[in-house]
């Protein structure tokens, strides 16, 4: 398999943090007996920034739409790579972002991009999703079942689920902080038939008993929570995610910092139990780079060395979900940062939680 192009695009807000902050404070309905707040609320999401590391977030302007930035990524991905649309004989769609449930998101893009003769279905596991897709299309392609595959990313649910919905009380402000820093970004992928079949190297891993650390619930929600977890009482009286802590529907929810740790020791847990991921140096390193501590902490511990070696993408343009690996790669390709021949090593660690690497050279 060989990566034949990644396009993106972006939408043409550029937000700072001061306007996340100007927004919060003026669109919440403040309570009187919560006015002296706000001051509160300002300085912590500016501590909260910093931490992270986070400086400029991309947002959808008015008249701009999820679709037309995503065909725009799909069509340039198509030139880039100098393949008509008929060629493509599967199309996966993956990330968070998404109009429906039902059917998948992958046959409206399968449509108006023209691709007739490719296949088509959806692939969710939160941050991890486009490198789980990545794999899948390099079983396919090795299978020989299909020669030319897009994935595409759509990730634009930050308004409605991340800033729109309404802070109920002083506490929710460290369960929506993570959403803060979400930035948005359509990316297409193309990967091709060819080169050494031994070049790309995957491990993934789950571990148990962390899915609540970071969640969308549905409104149904609690009626997926087991027995023995239901304590949690939601904004609708019924419990929202079985651990205790009332998570509003349909919006961002995470326990950032019980995250943080969780997903650094997991990472560093599995990286260091595989030998392949290890055995020869990286040159480049592209991570789910969801803030500044977590990318420093994680790659501290697979070696100091590689500190100066990671491509970096949140300062810019914020925690984009599951489009912030391949956007990094096409954002080094662009720079000269990534070259033929170069080790590259791709980490991430999502939600679930779910921690994946992937160790290939580019061809």
């Amino acid at each position: 398999m060989k990566i034949a192009s990644i396009a993106y695009a972006l939408p043409s807000k550029k937000v700072t943090n001061d306007m996340v902050i100007r927004d919060i404070l003026r669109h919440h309905q403040w309570k009187a007996a919560f006015m002296f707040a706000k001051g509160m609320v300002a300085s912590r999401l500016r501590q909260g920034f910093v931490r992270a590391g986070t400086l400029i977030r991309y947002h959808r302007n008015q008249g701009e739409r999820a679709i037309d930035l995503t065909l725009k990524a799909g069509t340039e991905a198509l030139r880039k790579a100098g393949i008509a649309p008929e060629q493509i004989d599967l199309l996966i769609y993956t990330g968070v972002g998404r109009a429906w449930l039902e059917p998948a998101m992958a046959n409206l893009f399968q449509s108006e991009l023209g691709l007739t003769n490719a296949t088509c279905f959806d692939v969710t596991d939160a941050c991890a999703s486009w490198l789980r897709s990545l794999f899948i299309a390099k079983s396919f392609v090795d299978q020989g079942t299909y020669k030319t595959v897009m994935i595409i990313n759509s990730e634009f649910m930050c308004l409605e689920a991340c800033v729109e919905p309404r802070l109920r009380r002083l506490e929710d402000l460290y369960l929506r902080f993570a959403g803060y820093t979400v930035g948005e970004v359509a990316v297409a992928t193309i990967v091709t038939a060819g080169g050494d079949p031994n070049n790309f190297y995957f491990s993934f891993k789950n571990w148990s008993n962390t899915y609540h650390l970071c969640q969308i619930p549905m409104p149904n929600a609690h009626e997926y929570i087991p027995s023995r977890a239901l304590v949690a009482v939601g904004a609708s009286g019924k419990p929202a995610n079985g651990h205790n802590i009332q998570y509003q529907t349909m919006a961002l929810n995470t326990l950032a910092k019980d995250l943080l740790f969780t997903v650094v020791e997991k990472l560093t847990e599995h990286y260091k139990s595989d030998p392949a991921l290890s055995r020869e140096p990286h040159d480049i390193i592209f991570c789910h780079d969801v803030s500044d501590v977590s990318t420093q902490m994680g790659i501290a511990h697979m070696g100091p060395e590689y500190a100066s070696r990671v491509f970096r993408t949140h300062a810019r343009f914020g925690n984009t979900v599951s489009a912030s690996i391949p956007l990094g790669i096409a954002l080094a390709l662009e720079e000269g940062k990534l070259k033929p021949g170069m080790s590259t090593l791709i980490v991430c660690g999502a939600s679930g939680v779910t921690t994946g690497f992937c160790k290939f050279r580019y061809e």
